[in-house]
């Protein structure tokens, strides 16, 4: 936590011990020991100990006398539904996606920032493909994202500057991923002029992408995106995709300010 917020008197630090805790668990970290707990959230063993019980009597977590180690459980998926049923348009908007989807026959997501990073907040997957390695609810670096930068594009230069230090490295996903200020700050003002971005195995190897923005109210509040294997013959991604997702996006733009 930082000073500002210690120093905040309408802070609740217990309730930020608690959602850092549930934070902690993801792939990586599926089930953890209290010690391991302790150690990535940065709370001392007794503090610790008092939010995972916290949390195993509200139903969140749930301790494995087998392997002596604890684990979310499937109430927190509540959380996460809370904010996908606070936004019903999208649920009306999954079949645009899908539509997008057959048509590529690519997979296509909308993603929206969360801080420095970007969440898929929908997603329709290809119908060849027989497993996906994204869902909704996956999350990126908004620097390695191609719908992420077109996000960051729309924020201020204070705002940009707050998320991103110049004496921050920012992350990278994979050895291509864009993590140089300077570089993230050209690629993005390119994607600006032009209304598109394609990247290049910034979050997948062998992987492109490409985005377009939705626009709310005037800003950029999602990116629409989809990925292909890269090959180095015929049309590229920008000449195949390019203009069914523009008028897609289009399409849900439209949509999402009526609902609005």
């Amino acid at each position: 936590m930082s000073s500002e917020e210690d120093n905040d008197p309408e802070f609740i630090k217990s309730l930020a011990k608690g959602l850092a805790v549930i934070e902690a668990f993801g792939a990586s970290s599926p089930s953890m020991t209290l010690s391991a707990v302790s150690q990535k959230v940065g709370l001392s063993p007794g503090s610790a100990r008092r939010v995972l019980v916290t949390l195993t009597k509200l139903g969140y977590v749930f301790y494995d006398e087998n392997d002596r180690r604890f684990h979310l459980s499937a109430r927190t998926l509540q959380l996460g539904y809370s904010y996908l049923a606070s936004l019903p348009a999208f649920s009306l908007i999954q079949p645009r996606l899908v539509e997008l989807s057959d048509k590529l026959d690519e997979s296509c997501s909308i993603m929206t920032l969360d801080g420095r990073e970007v969440v898929c907040i929908a997603r329709a997957t290809a119908k060849r493909l027989q497993r996906d390695y994204m869902s909704v609810g996956t999350r990126f670096p908004a620097n390695a994202s191609s719908a992420g930068k077109l996000m960051l594009g729309d924020l201020s230069e204070t705002e940009f500057d707050r998320m991103f230090p110049a004496d921050q490295m920012l992350p990278a996903v994979t050895p291509f991923t864009i993590n140089d200020l300077g570089k993230l700050r050209a690629q993005i003002a390119q994607a600006r002029k032009q209304g598109w971005i394609y990247t290049n195995q910034e979050t997948a190897l062998g992987m492109a992408s490409l985005a377009v923005p939705i626009r709310v109210g005037g800003r950029v509040r999602h990116g629409l995106s989809t990925s292909a294997i890269l090959t180095y013959d015929g049309p590229t991604i920008v000449d195949r995709y390019l203009p069914d997702m523009l008028k897609a996006a289009e399409a849900i733009e439209r949509f999402l300010e009526i609902r609005n």
